[in-house]
């Protein structure tokens, strides 16, 4: 297999309710594109996204979350009343409030806010495709790396979430992909929360959950630590990833329950319709179900 070049956009908002998507993959309320809703002890969202191997193992996020000590949680303009967090990246700037520059690795970059133009692949909030307003997150030019190994561009811009967002996280992110999707895994967005009986919070001691694409369908992966991030539960649907179109992509991640392992396993929806999962599997091949 291949990796195929790409292009990919991406808003975030935040919802209290979800199925929030039409049968079209029109939100129910005029946002730019991503999503994050909240009930109550979670940790961290990082958004982006990236293309690496075939290696179901290969992260490629481009977005990440994490557990904060403090701080409120900013709505970002254009995003609708009601919500938990919400981000329209309609501030046109790379790194709205709230959000860093996270990793960057294999040649990627986060483009600083009035940077000058990089022809590589690069993370920027731009003008170039929005979904509603002006701008949104562009993943530009993801395309490379090695089949069955780690590789492709990578880069992610991370949030810290309030202390006391809670264990359950819902999302929601509209998403334009082109010209084709990759055949390699390539993440879009995660979120990582203390392990049982854990408080620390750096991304290296966090488990985490992975919304991602994989040989041009929806995924979704639960990852221990970072590194090694496996053994995994890996979850492959049988939905090709929507082309030159804006889909609506909504998660559920449940961090709540559980004293060791995985606490639940992360449910997806795409344009409404949650998503079955004909290929589960376990990665390394043979290690042991990390649920508990």
């Amino acid at each position: 297999m291949t990796d195929r070049a790409r292009q990919l956009f991406g808003c975030m908002l935040s919802a209290s309710l979800p199925m929030a998507c039409t049968a079209t993959g029109a939100s129910a309320q005029p946002t730019t594109d991503a999503m994050s809703g909240a009930q109550p002890d979670a940790s961290a969202l990082e958004a982006g996204e990236g293309a690496s191997s075939a290696s179901p193992d290969a992260d490629a996020s481009a977005g990440e979350a994490r557990a904060s000590d403090s701080g409120e949680a900013p709505v970002g303009t254009g995003c609708s009343a009601g919500v938990a967090i919400c981000w329209g990246f309609e501030e046109g700037t790379t790194t709205p409030p709230g959000w860093s520059a996270g990793r960057t690795d294999y040649g990627a970059v986060v483009l600083a806010d009035g940077a000058a133009g990089d022809n590589g692949p690069a993370l920027v909030v731009d003008e170039t495709r929005p979904h509603w307003g002006r701008y949104s997150l562009h993943a530009r030019g993801f395309v490379g790396g090695t089949p069955t190994s780690q590789g492709g561009p990578k880069a992610t811009i991370v949030y810290t979430l309030p202390v006391d967002f809670g264990a359950v996280l819902w999302g929601r992110a509209f998403v334009y992909t082109d010209p084709a999707a990759p055949d390699s895994h390539a993440g879009i967005f995660n979120a990582r929360y203390p392990r049982p009986g854990s408080t620390a919070t750096t991304m290296s001691a966090m488990d985490w959950y992975e919304v991602a694409s994989y040989t041009q369908k929806y995924m979704t992966v639960w990852h221990p630590p970072e590194p090694p991030g496996y053994p995994e539960d890996v979850q492959v649907s049988n939905r090709p990833v929507a082309l030159d179109r804006f889909a609506c992509l909504e998660w559920l991640f449940d961090g709540s329950s559980g004293d060791a392992g995985e606490a639940a396993q992360p449910r997806m929806w795409v344009d409404g319709a949650e998503l079955s999962w004909p290929g589960s599997f376990t990665y390394p091949d043979g290690s042991a179900f990390p649920r508990s």
